[in-house]
């Protein structure tokens, strides 16, 4: 059994010498990064701050799995996204200024970066400043097998859904050169563990095929995803994972969204649902599932006894209903499309503006929205009460832990029957999946090659993150994005007008966030017609055209904060046919659809 040292154990501790080490070669990198960022007066100075950024960003993924997970706050100041962020806890003027690594590239990579040096020179500096207090966080930390293998595990979740999609680098589109160096950090952070046991040579194997096909590939938008997950990435996330094994090391006790038994992140049982439910929710009896069923299609959830959520949430129609925006109450449309509910439990926050966390609050939302149901939980648990066929089915929904039953209905029970069933409408068994899994046959040449242009050339992944296609991060899942697109008022190609609706700036009033909507999940979205925020696009061609002409800035909408990037995709014909037909295979409605 090996020593404990510093209250760490001995293998983990050496991990963190390594990623002190690491640190000392970035902080090295960034310096000289600062030093040639001050003169770029000739095309061989800007050339070398550009080498010397790649050098700094390389070692930076080095030590990348130790930075996530022992600080991802300062992690997020080193390499979020070059975007104001809005600390809405604070107030709605409190708007973060980006800061890190992305920020400097898009300086540094831009058509003039000359213009922008003492800009460069402020953020490099910051950058450097931020390195000094991670250096001082890393080096303090007491180190244990099961966290430093954890940590290998997310780096490689984060290395297929985020690394290989160009997340991190949007401009200088340095992807591929970075995943390899990812998974040199990995290869670093479990070299203390070779030689206790014999297996490593499969280890070795595909991690030298997978770095291999990283190096072949110069190309991000000529490189084959699809091929590289299948072949490469998932073989060796499950050949570490069994070197784990072999080790007799264990796994930290903790609920995470990418269940800690999940292998890889395109496993049939990667996700646990109840991992996005509040805190205290435990597994739910298939009877609390069955009355959420049932009040599903209740009309006394509304208060005139009109509509159930069915109503607009239809089963055969993967549970939307086919229009621009649903009639409300007064007859006038809703502001919003009807979102499907399939799959929505995997995600973090409720409504297009994210105003609610958990499926819970939606329900309460939707019952008391003066346009929607109009009513009162606690008249509804009132209606509900007198109806004398609904004591058994909450009478076996709602069995205490010491087995006591009653047939009380209240809000909070109609909330949690009503969560448990939209939570149990998951199903994650598209062609894409079974592909990811490793039968390709499921999906044919122009789904593959659309895949490809999904993750590559498209773009579409660095927001749509796979393998679930929301916008909740991963690896950890913690937290919903919102984009700011440009949506118009109708689908047009040029003269376009922003749809009025604020979307998030409604809730929070931060400048950030005016236009700003939560990322939807992709899943079964080739039925679920028409699409954006106001059913603005008919159909997925149409949408696929919106986004290759840049959003709303390529169709002549003006905004100051559009988040989507509005350069032009230049997607042939072919490529925007194949990319829809990906979309197609992302469809799965098994089990959900039953009324």
């Amino acid at each position: 059994m090996p020593q404990i040292a510093r209250g760490g154990d001995a293998r983990a501790m050496q991990a963190l010498a390594s990623w002190r080490l690491d640190m000392d070669s970035l902080i090295v990198h960034t310096a000289r990064l600062d030093s040639a960022v001050s003169t770029l007066d000739t095309g061989d100075a800007l050339q070398r701050a550009r080498e010397l950024f790649t050098s700094a960003r390389s070692s930076f993924k080095h030590v990348e799995l130790a930075l996530e997970y022992y600080a991802p706050t300062t992690s997020r100041e080193l390499n979020g996204p070059a975007l104001p962020h809005a600390e809405e806890h604070e107030g709605p003027n409190i708007v973060t200024p980006p800061t890190g690594f992305q920020v400097v590239e898009e300086a540094l990579f831009s058509a003039d970066p000359r213009a922008e040096r003492e800009a460069l020179q402020t953020e490099v500096r910051t950058l450097r400043q931020i390195l000094t207090r991670a250096r001082t966080m890393i080096g303090v930390q007491v180190v244990t097998d099961d966290r430093v293998w954890d940590a290998v595990k997310l780096e490689m979740a984060r290395v297929v859904s985020l690394g290989i999609t160009g997340f991190d680098s949007p401009v200088a589109g340095h992807s591929l050169r970075e995943a390899d160096a990812a998974l040199e950090g990995i290869a670093r952070a479990i070299a203390p563990y070779r030689g206790d046991t014999i297996g490593w040579t499969a280890v070795d194997s595909a991690l030298i095929g997978a770095q291999r096909a990283l190096r072949t590939n110069a190309s991000r938008d000529a490189f084959n995803h699809l091929d590289f997950l299948v072949r490469y990435a998932n073989p060796l996330t499950r050949a570490l994972n069994a070197q784990r094994v072999a080790l007799g090391i264990g796994q930290p006790d903790e609920r995470r969204a990418f269940r800690m038994q999940a292998v890889t992140l395109f496993d049939a049982d990667a996700f646990d649902v109840l991992a996005f439910a509040p805190i205290d929710t435990r597994q739910e009896p298939a009877a609390r599932v069955a009355l959420g069923r049932a009040l599903f299609h209740d009309t006394r959830l509304s208060g005139d006894n009109s509509r159930a959520c069915s109503s607009c949430h239809i089963p055969g129609r993967a549970f939307t209903d086919g229009l621009k925006a649903s009639p409300g109450r007064s007859g006038q449309p809703l502001p919003r499309n009807t979102p499907t509910v399939i799959n929505i439990g995997l995600q973090v926050g409720s409504f297009s503006d994210l105003r609610t966390t958990y499926l819970e609050d939606q329900v309460t939302e939707v019952v008391q929205n003066v346009d929607e149901m109009h009513a009162r939980l606690s008249d509804v648990s009132t209606a509900l009460t007198g109806d004398s066929a609904l004591a058994a089915p909450f009478r076996a929904a709602f069995v205490s832990r010491a087995g006591a039953v009653d047939t009380v209905v209240t809000p909070t029970r109609i909330r949690a029957a009503l969560a448990a069933y939209m939570r149990s409408l998951t199903s994650l068994h598209s062609p894409v999946d079974r592909a990811l899994r490793g039968d390709t046959t499921a999906l044919n040449a122009d789904e593959r090659a659309g895949f490809n242009v999904f993750v590559g050339k498209g773009k579409c992944a660095t927001c749509h993150f796979l393998p679930l296609t929301n916008g909740t991060v991963p690896p950890m899942f913690q937290k919903s994005e919102l984009e700011v697109l440009g949506v118009p008022v109708r689908a047009v190609t040029n003269g376009g007008r922003i749809d009025p609706d604020v979307g998030r700036y409604r809730i929070s009033i931060s400048a950030p966030n005016k236009y700003a909507f939560r990322t939807p999940s992709l899943r079964n979205v080739g039925l679920t017609a028409p699409y954006m925020h106001n059913g603005a696009y008919p159909t997925l061609e149409s949408v696929v055209e919106f986004y290759n002409r840049g959003g709303g800035a390529g169709i002549g909408v003006v905004l100051d904060n559009q988040t989507l990037p509005p350069d032009p995709l230049k997607l042939t014909a072919v490529e925007k046919r194949q990319l829809v037909q990906f979309l197609g295979a992302l469809t799965d409605t098994t089990g959900t659809q039953r009324r």
